[in-house]
């Protein structure tokens, strides 16, 4: 870091922020109840984010490059990436702004439960997870990749910022498949800031049912309109909307209309009142500032603008940094009695997203699970649902049951009314 800030001053660069990570990392890859490949790594990178002021017909300028700069270069080859990086911010017209106030923090340690644990221990324990899944010939878990990797991230820049933190990230995907009576497969993701085999277990588990039950669907749900359940990373997406919408940098060009104290859910029509909060794993930004949690709607009322520096001294507003992970404090009904409601439960699409710009969500059913008037259960497949959150989010109800991951904590599932199904 000290060559690279000698380098910086001899090319004439007076604003900068380098961002050093060390990655270990401990993968594994299962093949069926094997285990196939495992590998162990350690990884350094050096970001540097190169600044550049400059004016205009009297106007000021902050443009800025991204360049990575690996620990082998010599000095000769660091000086030309930084030269070149620096002639290029000069095309980058954007408005002047301020770099975040300074902070300097000693090393922050990682908060998550198996940070004392050596990485090939927790790994093993994530492998005999998916190696313990019940399951037969029909239906298995048949490959798997598994991420457990900490990371120490040092931060500085030229305004006086340097703060440093540990991470333990576990993250992953696996394919579940069933052979009969239809030969498929279903792909899964999962991601925690914890070792949490018991969420990931009842993941496991739930794939495995689930691909069983797509392998026998034949059928696609009636077209018309009825109530839907979307449940845990489906859930997610939809709230996602919600942080999306007040980040500054959609705010400030106008993309969203939203200001602090605006009723954003507007009236509710039998559903209930939203309470998000804005949540980080990190206690620093990308940028170095601070993170905590923040309170973004507080019964449907909009309580925070949040984003990075840039957006931020636009607007005038407090930089918050950006966040990944949302809380929702919410949840009355009981699943069971959502599922006995006759609304269509949809476990799994091929893509579900949901649009920052209008609030339309829309997926391609690949299962979901409909009940018969004895109360059988019916696998469905095919079709999509669409629909619109600005105009369902006065009526939505959400479980009592939790789910937690790296990105979402809160109810598993949220009954949604009148939406649209294209199908049979």
């Amino acid at each position: 870091m000290d060559r690279i800030k000698e380098i910086l001053k001899k090319c004439g660069v007076s604003v900068y922020r380098l961002t050093y990570t060390l990655t270990e990392a401990a993968e594994l890859y299962l093949i069926r109840k094997k285990l196939d490949m495992p590998r162990f790594k350690k990884i350094g990178t050096i970001k540097a984010e190169i600044f550049r002021d400059f004016e205009e017909e009297g106007k000021k300028y902050r443009g800025s490059a991204l360049i990575y700069l690996e620990q082998g270069l010599t000095d000769e080859e660091m000086e030309q990436k930084i030269k070149n990086a620096y002639f290029a911010a000069s095309f980058v017209k954007n408005p002047f702004y301020e770099l975040p106030a300074p902070c300097v923090s000693d090393l922050v340690p990682s908060t998550s439960d198996y940070r004392d644990m050596p990485l090939e221990e927790a790994a093993g324990k994530v492998a005999d997870l998916f190696l313990s899944v019940e399951s037969d010939e029909k239906a298995f878990i048949n490959s798997a990749e598994i991420f457990v990797r900490r990371s120490a991230v040092r931060i500085l820049d030229s305004a006086g910022t340097d703060v440093s933190y540990m991470r333990d990230v576990l993250r992953g995907e696996f394919v579940a498949q069933c052979r009969e009576p239809e030969d498929v497969e279903q792909y899964r993701q999962f991601s925690y800031t914890d070792l949490d085999l018991k969420s990931l277990g009842e993941k496991l588990q739930d794939a495995v049912r689930d691909v069983r039950l797509r392998a026998a669907a034949v059928k696609a749900p009636k077209a018309g309109t009825c109530s839907v359940i979307l449940t845990g990373e489906n859930l997610r997406e939809l709230l996602k909307f919600y942080m999306e919408r007040s980040e500054s940098a959609m705010v400030y060009p106008g993309y969203s209309t939203w200001k602090k104290g605006d009723n954003v859910q507007g009236e509710t029509e039998g559903g209930e009142r939203l309470n998000l909060t804005l949540s980080s794993a990190l206690p620093f930004s990308s940028e170095g500032i601070p993170m905590k949690d923040r309170p973004l709607l507080q019964d449907g009322v909009l309580a925070a603008i949040h984003g990075g520096s840039r957006f931020a001294f636009y607007l005038g507003i407090e930089p918050t940094g950006s966040y990944e992970k949302i809380l929702l404090d919410a949840g009355t009904m009981p699943l069971e009695e959502m599922k006995k409601s006759g609304a269509l439960e949809t476990v799994s699409f091929s893509d579900f997203q949901t649009d920052a710009m209008d609030g339309h969500f829309a997926g391609e059913i690949r299962l979901a699970l409909a009940r018969g008037e004895d109360g059988e259960i019916i696998p469905l497949t095919g079709g999509s649902v669409n629909g619109s959150l600005l105009a369902s989010q006065g009526k939505l109800i959400f479980s009592r049951e939790r789910y937690k991951d790296a990105f979402y904590e809160g109810p598993l599932a949220v009954l949604i009314p009148d939406v649209r199904v294209a199908g049979a």
